[in-house]
C-alpha cells in the first residue's frame, strides 16, 4: 500500500516533536532540582489543579501558564507540537501494523476525569492528578540509571501502561483518556462560550451532546463526594505516613502528589521511598520517609525544591527546621542507658539539633535520654544511630 509523502509542514512537525522529546528527557535526567520540576509543571492541568486545591500560586504553578494560554488560543497546540507523551502513544500506536485497524469508540473519559479532579481540587483533594502524562512520563524516564529496586521501579509503570494501551488501541490514550489533552479541550471551549454568550442548550451542543453534559456534571459532583470521603479516611487511621519536609497535611497530601518522583531522586540520602500501599490505597506511590538507610540531613532541602504541584512546600533551610516531619521518641524499657544502666549516648552525640540531653534521676539514680519537642524536627538521625534492636527512639509522625 502506498503512503503519501509528509509534507514540509508534518516535517517541521515532526522535528519539533522529536526535538520536545528530546528536551523533556534531558530536563528529566539531570540533576537539579529546578530542571526535573519544570516538565510536570508544565502541565495546565497540575498547574490549575494544584492552584485551586493549595489556595496559592507559585513561582512553579506559573511555568503552566505558556500551554494554558495556547490552550486558549490554538487548540490542543502543546498535543500536536510539544507533548513528548503524544508522540511515544502515537508511534506506540503505528508498531501495530497486522490487520485492519482497530475501531474503538468510547465516551471522553479524559474530560470527566479533568472535571472530577478539579472538583475534588475545590475541597482541597484533587483525586486524579497523578494521571497527568507529563507526571507519568517523568516518573518512568527519571527512573533510567537510579535505581534497580522493584519498590521504586513499581513507581514509573505509568508510562509503559500507556504505551500498552496505545499499541492495541491507537489514539485512545490522547483522543479519549488523556486529562491534560482534555483540559486543553476545556479551556477552549470555555474562551468560545464567553465569547459567543450562547444559550445554555448551545453550550451542552458545542461539547458534542446533551448527555455529555449531563455527564459532566455528574463527574463534578462524583469528584466533589470522592474528595469529601477520602479527606475523612485519614482521620480514622491509628498510623500514618511520615512525609518529606514542608508537605501539605496528610488528608490532602495524597491528592496533589502527582507522583512524579522528583523527590525520591533528589534525596542524596535515600529515605525517600514511594508508598506501597502500607497506608492505603490512596497514597499509593506518594513519597514518604524510612530511615533504615539514613536520615533528613540537617543542610539539605533538595526535595522541597522538586515538587511541581505544591504537595512539598519550598523551604529555606531555617525554615525547615521550624518544620518538623514528626518527632523522636523514646521507649526507656529498650534503652541500654535508660534500662540497663550502660554507658551509651549515641543519640544524644548524633543529633544535629541538640534536642535529647541526658537527665538524672535522683531519686532512683537513672539516667535517660530525655528529647525536647520544640527543638526535634524528627530528622531520624537518632533512629539511626541508636544501637538496639528493636530501635529504642523511633521517629513517629
Amino acid at each position: 500500500m502506498n503512503r503519501t509523502p509528509p509534507t514540509p509542514a508534518r516535517r517541521l512537525q515532526l522535528i519539533s516533536r522529536c526535538c520536545a522529546l528530546v528536551a523533556a528527557v534531558v530536563l528529566v535526567i539531570l540533576p537539579w532540582p529546578w530542571c526535573r520540576v519544570l516538565l510536570p509543571a508544565l502541565s495546565p492541568y497540575v498547574a490549575i489543579c494544584s492552584a485551586i486545591a493549595s489556595r496559592s500560586v507559585g513561582i512553579v504553578t506559573l511555568a503552566g501558564l505558556p500551554v494554558l494560554l495556547l490552550a486558549l488560543t490554538r487548540r490542543r497546540w502543546f498535543c500536536r507540537h510539544a507533548c513528548p507523551m503524544g508522540l511515544l502513544t502515537e508511534q506506540a500506536g503505528r508498531l501495530r501494523r497486522l490487520g485492519p485497524p482497530r475501531v474503538v469508540r468510547l465516551p471522553p473519559f479524559g474530560q470527566w476525569i479533568a472535571l472530577t479532579t478539579l472538583a475534588g481540587a475545590c475541597l482541597g483533594y484533587p483525586l486524579l492528578l497523578w494521571l497527568d502524562p507529563l507526571a507519568l512520563f517523568s516518573a518512568c524516564v527519571g527512573l533510567f540509571g537510579q535505581t534497580t529496586e522493584i519498590a521504586r521501579l513499581a513507581g514509573g509503570i505509568g508510562l509503559p501502561v500507556v504505551l500498552l494501551v496505545s499499541l492495541f488501541w491507537p489514539n485512545v490514550w490522547c483522543r479519549r483518556i488523556c486529562p491534560l489533552g482534555a483540559t486543553q479541550d476545556l479551556l477552549a471551549l470555555s474562551k468560545q462560550i464567553a465569547r459567543r454568550r450562547q444559550s445554555a442548550r448551545a453550550r451542552f451542543s458545542s461539547v458534542g451532546s446533551r448527555p455529555l453534559a449531563r455527564r459532566s456534571v455528574l463527574a463534578l459532583g462524583l469528584g466533589a463526594v470522592w474528595s469529601a470521603a477520602t479527606l475523612q479516611w485519614p482521620a480514622r487511621k491509628k498510623c500514618l505516613p511520615i512525609r518529606p519536609p514542608g508537605s501539605v497535611d496528610e488528608p490532602r497530601f495524597a491528592g496533589l502528589c502527582v507522583r512524579c518522583g522528583n523527590c525520591i531522586r533528589a534525596c542524596p540520602t535515600g529515605i525517600i521511598r514511594p508508598d506501597l500501599g502500607n497506608y492505603g490505597i490512596a497514597g499509593l506511590y506518594a513519597p514518604l520517609i524510612r530511615f533504615e538507610e539514613g536520615y533528613c540531613l540537617e543542610d539539605c532541602r533538595l526535595c522541597t525544591q522538586a515538587c511541581p504541584s505544591g504537595a512539598i512546600g519550598r523551604l529555606s533551610l531555617e525554615q525547615k527546621r521550624h518544620t518538623p516531619i514528626g518527632l523522636a521518641r523514646l521507649d526507656p524499657a529498650v534503652c541500654i542507658l535508660a534500662a540497663e544502666d550502660r554507658e551509651c549516648s549515641a543519640c544524644v552525640t548524633i543529633c544535629p539539633y541538640q534536642a535529647i540531653e541526658i537527665v538524672f534521676n535522683e531519686e532512683d539514680y537513672t539516667s535517660t535520654p530525655c528529647i525536647d519537642p520544640n527543638k526535634c524536627p524528627g530528622c531520624g538521625a537518632c533512629q539511626v544511630a541508636c544501637p538496639t534492636e528493636p530501635k529504642a527512639i523511633v521517629i513517629e509522625p
